[in-house]
């Protein structure tokens, strides 16, 4: 079962290992008729020499004819759809989110890291990662996570739900289909708190995620333009009461997206897989 809010990487390899092996027995999907539009100058017939003032106003209510999808895109968007659960949908409309909001402990992505998303993720993951449990709050951070969201624009997924994708993935990951989260628990962020925990991270690199990119070579395109898959690693130390703990490497994937609340860039759509070694 996939959570609303996270493309969940299991269902990624699923539809890769699906497309991988058609084109290794050799099914060839063409969309040379079907799936490119050809478009004339300005939607204007060749035989209509001399436009009149009605035509070109007809042009201009004229909406815009999207290409029809492409076999493949037309099978992984069933997928995708397919995918999600009634429960899924159920528990994500139930939930509630904080509004958007910043802070001095949790400031806004500077906007220069917002337009490539390998650096949004490598910002993302270290504000959202380095933390000091005692002078920060969780509240704080996932207002900030709020703010930072992109919207899941995956098929199958409800506009009413979708914006509730990025904090779902770090605050509720026992939902249905949920993943390991990097936040921790409210408990556990107060017993952090108390023990006075803190955490940094150091040597963080992000790449696009290899299933991501093999779905999107194979053809298919989601509806966000922006939106893309980085697995992101680095490692952390822990540090309990002044005492160091040895680094550890860590690993998460972030799907990202068009940015919500913030003027232009990439913003977060989920956070997940999170693992430490």
């Amino acid at each position: 079962m996939r959570a609303i809010w996270m493309f969940h990487r299991r269902l990624l390899v699923a539809v890769a290992l699906v497309l991988a092996l058609a084109v290794s027995a050799g099914v060839v999907i063409v969309g040379s008729r079907h799936g490119t539009a050809v478009a004339t100058h300005s939607g204007i017939s060749q035989s209509a020499k001399v436009p009149t003032r009605t035509a070109a106003r007809q042009r201009t209510l004229t909406p815009k004819v999207e290409p029809p999808a492409t076999p493949i895109e037309k099978q992984v968007n069933a997928e995708l759809a397919e995918a999600e659960t009634p429960a899924s949908v159920a528990a994500a409309e139930a939930a509630s989110v904080p509004g958007p909001a910043t802070s001095a402990a949790f400031p806004s992505i500077v906007q220069g890291d917002r337009s490539d998303p390998t650096a949004y993720a490598i910002a993302f993951a270290t504000e959202l990662l380095g933390t000091n449990y005692a002078a920060q709050s969780r509240a704080s951070l996932l207002a900030w996570a709020e703010h930072e969201e992109a919207p899941n624009t995956l098929p199958g997924v409800p506009t009413s739900v979708a914006g509730k994708a990025l904090v779902l993935s770090l605050a509720d990951p026992g939902l249905p289909g949920g993943t390991p989260s990097p936040t921790p628990s409210a408990s556990q962020w107060a017993t952090n708190a108390e023990e006075g925990v803190t955490q940094s991270v150091e040597d963080v690199a992000a790449e696009v995620d290899p299933d991501w990119a093999q779905i999107i070579s194979e053809g298919w395109q989601p509806r966000d333009p922006r939106m893309t898959i980085e697995t992101v690693t680095g490692t952390m130390t822990v540090t309990t009461e002044g005492q160091a703990a040895p680094p550890e490497s860590f690993s998460l994937t972030l799907t990202l997206g068009t940015a919500a609340h913030v003027h232009a860039g990439y913003g977060a759509v989920a956070a997940g897989d999170w693992t430490v070694d």
